[in-house]
């Protein structure tokens, strides 16, 4: 193990930065969405739109939590760039009222991989895996690293998952899968499970996989959720490459570390079309459920949900297929859009109608409450799954994501079986970076953040009361 510390200089002041260009889109540009009775145009009275341009193109933003010994309860907003640099962005008062978005002058260098955004650790700590296959940890409030360097360097595109505050589960270049643990402030890996390993059968992660965690059992303790076994069958190709997992593996952590608990397959000539799985608790019972989307080339992509019997992962609802090949529908997660309990969101084909759907389990089905067409929350070829946000505004929740040509954003919120568009906004370029909704000025309300692909990060602030 090779551990390295590092202290960067302390901020010494306040500046803005330029713009940088952008790329393509790569995909054709689909119709946009018709008005309908109730929609309402124009940007929400209740934020305030400001902007401003890191220096070098925004991959994420990120946002850590409020120091718990402090007065200001606001989060502090991060522009994760193209050299790997958390940009550190602050809201400035205006003599005249109102606010201004600033650029701290001395970024946070982190040498991180830009191909996922970091994960959140405790006390304004993020991690991931570094642009020479390092896992890295980066302290944004103390200006700290800890660089440690694993069996088998970790794989640049795959997102890790934190399993506890001080344990972390990685995926190797070679598809191995790592876990790391924290002894005071001092991280090591402590269990490398091989590719197809006899005592612990199991890995075999997709490279790209988007580790996730769940309790599936209501004990409390997480289980470790592995896209594995990938697979050349099925070569849609729209998230990245035509690889895409055959199997949903599950590892429960232990005194031991990992442990493989079960294995669910797509079945058939399916593939998993995701780079990993989502989890929540659906039905109100304390244990949440598993979401993943399976495709094969009959029937496209088809929404499942997998829940715990007898201690073995069994299907609970299904949702309709697309109907074709080669057709995809994005799995955004749960949310309760509308008061009612949770609803599964997705866009379904969104480089082409674009229909966002709102989904209700019921029984072993997944029965479409809304549907809507004209948007998008996906590039073809992207490993950015994370295009869309839910924000909570006026006592609703509204879905905020581009319309088709993605040269507007839209917030819709769900009243009945309808989709109604409650405000739009104009984006001078097509969105680059994630989504990211969270309070950046301590009132209590959701503001939403976003970066266009000419650089510029965009900041819907909740006005004073």
């Amino acid at each position: 193990m090779l551990h390295r510390r590092r202290r960067a200089p302390a901020a010494l002041g306040w500046g803005a930065a330029l713009l940088v260009g952008a790329g393509g889109l790569g995909a054709p540009l689909p119709p946009a969405a018709a008005a309908e009775p109730g929609d309402r145009e124009g940007p929400p009275a209740t934020h305030q739109v400001l902007t401003v341009s890191p220096l070098g193109r925004t991959h994420w933003l990120l946002a850590a939590p409020p120091r718990g010994n402090v007065a200001d309860r606001s989060a502090t907003l991060f522009a994760f760039t193209e050299k790997s640099n958390f940009h550190i962005l602050r809201l400035r008062n205006e003599e005249a009222g109102g606010a201004r978005l600033i650029v701290e002058r001395y970024p946070i260098p982190s040498d991180l991989a830009v191909h996922t955004p970091p994960i959140e650790l405790p006390g304004g700590r993020f991690a991931g895996a570094g642009r020479d296959g390092l896992l890295i940890v980066v302290n944004t409030r103390d200006r700290e690293w800890r660089f440690v360097r694993p069996s088998v360097p970790l794989s640049v595109f795959s997102r890790p998952a934190a399993l506890a505050r001080d344990t972390v589960a990685a995926v190797g270049a070679d598809g191995s899968l790592l876990l790391f643990r924290d002894r005071g402030n001092d991280w090591s890996e402590i269990q490398r499970i091989l590719p197809g390993s006899a005592a612990l059968p199991g890995a075999g992660a997709l490279k790209d996989a988007v580790l996730a965690v769940a309790d599936l059992d209501g004990d409390g303790r997480k289980i470790l959720l592995v896209p594995a076994a990938p697979s050349g069958r099925y070569g849609h190709g729209v998230l990245g490459d035509a690889v895409e997992p055959t199997e949903l593996r599950a590892y429960k952590l232990g005194e031991g570390g990992l442990r493989l608990s079960w294995v669910y397959p797509a079945g058939g000539d399916g593939v998993f079309e995701a780079l990993g799985a989502l989890a929540a608790d659906l039905d109100g019972d304390g244990r949440e459920e598993i979401l993943i989307t399976r495709s094969d080339a009959r029937g496209g992509a088809a929404h499942l949900v997998l829940g715990l019997s007898g201690g073995r992962p069994a299907l609970k609802a299904r949702g309709a297929a697309v109907g074709a090949g080669n057709r995809w529908s994005h799995l955004l997660g749960t949310f309760d859009v509308d008061g009612s309990g949770l609803k599964i969101l997705a866009l379904e084909t969104p480089h082409l109608a674009g229909y966002l759907l709102a989904l209700r389990m019921h029984g072993g089905e997944l029965r479409e409450r809304a549907r809507r067409a004209g948007f998008t929350t996906h590039t073809i070829g992207s490993r950015n799954l994370w295009q869309f946000a839910l924000l909570g505004r006026g006592g609703l929740a509204e879905a905020v994501l581009q319309d088709a040509k993605r040269s507007r954003l839209a917030a819709l919120a769900l009243f009945g079986r309808r989709w109604v568009i409650r405000w739009t906004h104009p984006l001078p370029a097509p969105a680059h970076s994630n989504f990211l909704a969270a309070d950046f000025n301590g009132d209590g309300r959701d503001d939403l953040a976003l970066a266009d692909a000419d650089g510029t990060v965009h900041l819907f602030l909740s006005r004073g009361r």
